[in-house]
């Protein structure tokens, strides 16, 4: 744990804690001997989570500056989108599923370009980023 990676610690702690059985622990009501692991949670967090404004504007300037790397798999691609929009939640910072579909379609490659005409094409009710990640899972097996 180091106070840029607690996004991703948390994540993985729960899972954790789940496969070995142990969530219920960190659940229970706390006693005079021990605090509750919400306590816990909530120190932690406050320890290394980075917040501000001036973060919230680090992490969006990072978020919408993402571009899928030529080497790299669309399932990494949706992944590194992901990872950012689940950092930026963390910090209080408002992101929309219109948000997650700009960035994953925009920072595709220009091989991708006619899937994203197509894109624009398609009604908006349908654009939701499940659709939108079906696509672009379905354009790479295509190409």
């Amino acid at each position: 744990l180091a106070d840029d990676n607690y996004a991703e610690w948390v994540i993985g702690m729960e899972a954790l804690l789940v496969r070995k059985g142990l969530w219920e622990v960190t659940s229970t009501p706390a006693d005079e001997t021990r605090p509750s692991g919400s306590d816990n949670t909530k120190a932690l967090r406050r320890v290394h989570r980075a917040r501000g404004f001036g973060t919230r504007v680090a992490h969006r300037h990072a978020f919408w500056r993402l571009t899928k790397r030529p080497e790299q798999t669309m399932t990494s691609w949706i992944t590194d989108v992901r990872r950012a929009a689940f950092r930026l939640e963390e910090i209080d910072a408002s992101i929309s599923d219109e948000d997650r579909i700009l960035v994953l379609t925009n920072g595709l490659p220009d091989s991708y370009s006619q899937l994203v005409v197509n894109l624009d094409s398609t009604p908006p009710s349908e654009l939701t980023i499940d659709y939108i990640i079906t696509r672009l899972l379905n354009e790479e097996s295509r190409q």
